[in-house]
């Protein structure tokens, strides 16, 4: 055996066992009771990450996400085709087909839904939406008062 093999059969079995460990890391369950009082929660649902819709909102929070911790704001993403995910880790396809059960998303529509600290629906958007205009809506809720002061 030469040391060239060596050399490269070490980094490809690392390769290997990494993608094995990260396949086998558990999806998150999510439920939406188990944030109330914590945290906001931004859902966004789209069909898939190519969706022109998707890709434009993404594009346009791009440079706002640092507004998002200091209103306890929690993004979840729940698409159709593709993974889902609850602040970047990847979310359970069963908690995803509840939040689009829940909120009456069907699986090739656009949406992007507030949802406030108390569990409740505060607004629906059916196109891309500047974080700005979220953080007008959470920066104008009683609670979010309170919090600021």
């Amino acid at each position: 055996m030469s040391n060239d093999f060596l050399n490269t059969s070490v980094p490809l079995a690392a390769s290997v066992i990494n993608s094995v460990a990260t396949s086998t890391q558990p999806d998150v369950t999510f439920n939406l009771s188990d944030e109330q009082w914590q945290h906001r929660i931004l859902l966004i649902f789209a069909p898939s990450e190519q969706s022109p819709l998707y890709q434009k909102q993404q594009q346009a929070w791009q440079s706002r996400s640092e507004g998002m911790q200091e209103r306890d704001l929690k993004l979840v993403e729940v698409l159709a085709t593709g993974a889902s995910q609850v602040n970047g880790q990847p979310m359970s396809a069963a908690s995803a087909d509840r939040l689009r059960d829940q909120f009456g998303v069907a699986p090739q529509d656009f949406a992007v839904i507030l949802v406030g600290k108390d569990g409740t629906e505060k607004q629906r958007f059916s196109q891309p939406v500047d974080l700005s205009d979220i953080f007008s809506t959470i920066d104008a809720m009683p609670m979010r008062q309170q919090e600021m002061r």
